[in-house]
């Protein structure tokens, strides 16, 4: 090989390693950037608790004070609103940051969505005949039980709050090779097709004004989705004819 060539070939090597280099630093930098908004997203969650109960010490005494008062009842409702955002930023930092540390175990799925239907139903004066549940046979799976219970629950209740009065929330489990799916269907509006996956992004709101009339924070499927994530399985959404939405986990069935 001529001494062109070695010049060409030492100089294409020397350029690929600064690329390699370049790329590893843009790595660690995004990588510490997104781990510092994640603490900064725990960190500020944390804190916002002493005040909100205080908040919540302070509207106690006037309500002794002062007697009931429609203005009293806002603020309780407002209160407890961000108490469960606080609560949901927590969870969410904290399953963005998890690690092998979190404790699974064989458990009932079949067992757990009807416990959490059987919950839905008493909190929100649902009728029986409002959800529907079918399970083709008993599913177990390879979990925790409080993440799977918050991410599934998270699903069923969003289905409740935009169903159509008319028919019933309908709640599918059945097998997939080696998996089992969830699917809750409601008969709402449904979602727009390009928005289908971004309804699980924090914060993220189909339709704001909806939201904030129901309660909600934008945080419930994003929480779904990484606890399924860290479950080793997957959460999508399409919407149904001739109208609904439903929502699909996929999870590992127990070996």
């Amino acid at each position: 090989m001529s001494t062109l060539a070695n010049k060409r070939m030492s100089l294409r090597r020397d350029e690929l390693g600064l690329l390699v280099t370049d790329f590893n630093a843009m790595a660690e930098r995004l990588e510490g950037l997104v781990d510092g908004q994640r603490q900064l997203i725990y960190d500020i969650s944390h804190e916002l608790r002493s005040p909100l109960t205080r908040l919540n010490v302070a509207l106690d005494i006037g309500r002794e004070r002062k007697g009931s008062d429609p203005t009293f009842d806002q603020m309780q409702q407002d209160l407890e609103r961000m108490d469960q955002m606080i609560e949901r930023l927590l969870t969410l930092a904290r399953l963005d940051a998890a690690t092998a540390s979190i404790p699974f175990e064989s458990l009932n799925l079949t067992n757990l969505v009807t416990h959490i239907v059987h919950s839905a139903e008493f909190e929100l004066h649902e009728r029986s005949d409002r959800i529907t549940v079918n399970s083709q046979e008993v599913f177990f799976v390879h979990g925790n039980t409080e993440l799977l219970q918050s991410a599934i629950e998270n699903v069923i209740r969003n289905a409740i709050r935009y169903n159509n009065s008319k028919d019933p929330v309908q709640i599918v489990l059945e097998r997939i090779d080696s998996s089992v799916t969830i699917t809750v269907r409601d008969h709402g509006l449904g979602v727009p097709a390009e928005y289908l996956q971004r309804i699980f992004e924090p914060f993220y709101r189909v339709a704001e004004d909806r939201d904030r009339q129901t309660g909600g924070t934008g945080l419930g499927l994003a929480i779904t989705e990484r606890a399924i994530r860290l479950h080793g399985g997957e959460v999508n959404a399409e919407n149904v004819d001739p109208h609904g939405l439903a929502v699909h986990i996929l999870l590992p069935l127990l070996a």
